[in-house]
C-alpha cells in the first residue's frame, strides 16, 4: 500500500471513530442533563417491572435483603413484580418504595426504581428509566423532606470514573402536586456539582 492510500485510510478511520464517539456521547445523554419534562402522569399505575437481566433479587445470596411487604404501597409494587429493598419510608401520608427486577455479582440492585405514594395513591416513580447501581444516573440517597417535597442525589459518572467514584452528583428537587383527587410527582429542579 503506498503512503498516500494509507495516510487516507487512517484518516477515514480516525473520522469514523470520532463519528462513532459523538453518536455514543449523545445516545448516552442523562435525562438529568436535559430541561426537566415530567415522566409521571396523574392516575398512572405502578410500572410493571422489566425482565431481568442479572440474577434476581432472591437469588441465594441475595435473598436476605430482600423486604417483605409492610403496607398497601409495598403490595402494589409487588403485584408490578418487582422485588422490595430499603427502607420504607414515610412522612404523614406519603410512602417511598424501593424495588428492583434484578441485582448483580455483589447483591448490588439493578433495574431498580423508587415509588411515590401519597394517601395511599401512586405518585409516580424518582426516575423516568429504572436504574442500576454504579452507573450514571443511579439514586445515592433520598430524602423525603417532609409530606409534599423529595430531594434526591443521583450519581453522575464521567467515562474515566472508577465505578466506586463518580465525579459528580445531581441533586433533582420533586414535589407533590394535587391533580383533582390524584398525586403528581413533579421534578422541579436540577442541579450538577462536582464531588
Amino acid at each position: 500500500m503506498s503512503n498516500k492510500l494509507y495516510t487516507i485510510a487512517i484518516g477515514t478511520a480516525l473520522a469514523l471513530q470520532t463519528q462513532s464517539v459523538a453518536q455514543t456521547s449523545t445516545a448516552s445523554t442523562s435525562w438529568l442533563d436535559q430541561p426537566l419534562a415530567n415522566w409521571n402522569k396523574p392516575g398512572g399505575a405502578v410500572p410493571k417491572a422489566p425482565k431481568p437481566e442479572g440474577d434476581a433479587p432472591t437469588v441465594g445470596r441475595c435473598v436476605e435483603q430482600v423486604r417483605a411487604p409492610a403496607s398497601a404501597e409495598d403490595r402494589a409494587v409487588v403485584g408490578a413484580a418487582w422485588k422490595l429493598f430499603g427502607p420504607l419510608q414515610i412522612f404523614s401520608g406519603t410512602s417511598l418504595v424501593t424495588a428492583a427486577a434484578s441485582v448483580d455479582g455483589m447483591c448490588r440492585p439493578m433495574q431498580y426504581q423508587a415509588f411515590v405514594f401519597v394517601g395511599g395513591k401512586f405518585a409516580g416513580t424518582l426516575s423516568p428509566v429504572p436504574m442500576n447501581s454504579r452507573t450514571d444516573g443511579a439514586s445515592q440517597t433520598i430524602y423525603l423532606t417532609n409530606p409534599g417535597f423529595l430531594n434526591v442525589a443521583f450519581s453522575r459518572y464521567a467515562e474515566q470514573d472508577a465505578l466506586c467514584c463518580p465525579s459528580r452528583t445531581s441533586l433533582v428537587g420533586y414535589k407533590i402536586e394535587r391533580r383533582g383527587k390524584q398525586p403528581l410527582l413533579v421534578p422541579t429542579s436540577v442541579s450538577t456539582n462536582p464531588n
